[in-house]
Parts: C-alpha cells; structure tokens; sequence
C-alpha cells in the first residue's frame, strides 16, 4: 500500500463532492436572499382610487367616503340596527358588482360566507366588517383587495370594483 495513492474512483467521487458542496453554498445563498425579500413584506400599495377612474353614471364622490387604511373606501347607505358581522361570523349578504365603468360583473340576492375564511376578496372582509344587519354599504375597492392581477371572468386584471352590499343576515 502507498501512501498518497487515491483510486480514481475516489478522485471522481471528491470531485462530485465539491461539485454538490458549490451547489449546496448557492442554494443555501439564493435560499437566503429570497427570504431576506420576503420578510419585508408585500410593497405596501398607497395610491387612493382616483375619481377619474369611476364612470360619472355610477354617482361616486369618493370625498364622501371613508378611507380604510387598506385603501378601501365605503359608504354607509343604510345604518342597520341588528348583529354585528365580525370575523369568524357566519354572514348572509345581498348585492350588485360593478366595474368602474359601471358594467355589472355580478350579483346574489343571498350569498352566505364566513368571514375570515378567504373564500371572498379581502375588499369584501375589510369592508363588511363592522356591518349591522339591515345595513346597505358602498365599497369601491381598489384592485390588490379585488383580483389584483388576475382576469376572473368578465372582471378584467387591475380592476377597480364597487359593490353595493346589504347586510341580510349574521350567525356567530
């Protein structure tokens, strides 16, 4: 036996080794930088809607509106005196979509949904939330609390949607 002798299977497998271990390093790297960007966050969106982007035939003065700090804004048309919809409540709401230029995209006369559930859009959570039954709201919602970039059937990407939404009724 020789000292300093390595079989060339050997040889093949150190370089393979090196070859994994370089891999590892930049995978470990790109893991890295990746999370360092995702924990900060979703670029927060602070454009308001601008007026110009509502049809004048929908009759929307957003300065009559309130602004959440999402970005949504909504009018109380009817203040209701029964149950609060919170989150986690069971909610049964009626209501008509529209896009901006005031083409209906959509309507129920009975949707019931959970709140906090994400089976609807966040524009819809946001706003609903502290509703009383027998209430009617507006909420115009900006497209990150809509569909954002998505096309979901006739509502196009980026779209700006308003929704006029009656609160019908609320099961905890």
């Amino acid at each position: 036996m020789r000292l300093g002798f390595v079989s060339p299977w050997a040889a093949r497998r150190s370089r393979r080794s090196r070859r994994s271990r370089g891999a590892l390093v930049a995978l470990a790297a790109l893991a890295v930088a990746v999370m360092t960007a995702c924990a900060a966050g979703p670029v927060p969106v602070t454009d308001d809607i601008p007026a110009s982007a509502l049809s004048p035939a929908l009759g929307v003065d957003l300065a009559e509106y309130t602004r959440t700090p999402e970005g949504l804004f909504y009018k109380d048309v009817t203040v209701g005196t029964g149950s609060v919809a919170e989150s986690r409540s069971k909610v049964t709401v009626a209501y008509r979509g529209l896009l901006a230029n005031g083409v209906q995209v959509d309507s129920s006369a009975g949707l019931t949904f959970k709140m906090g559930s994400g089976i609807v859009i966040k524009g819809w959570q946001i706003g609903l939330s502290g509703m009383r039954v027998g209430g009617a709201r507006i909420l115009v919602i900006p497209p990150h609390l809509g569909y954002g970039w998505k096309e979901v059937g006739a509502i196009p990407s980026n779209s700006i949607l308003l929704f006029r939404v009656q609160l019908v009724a609320v099961a905890q």
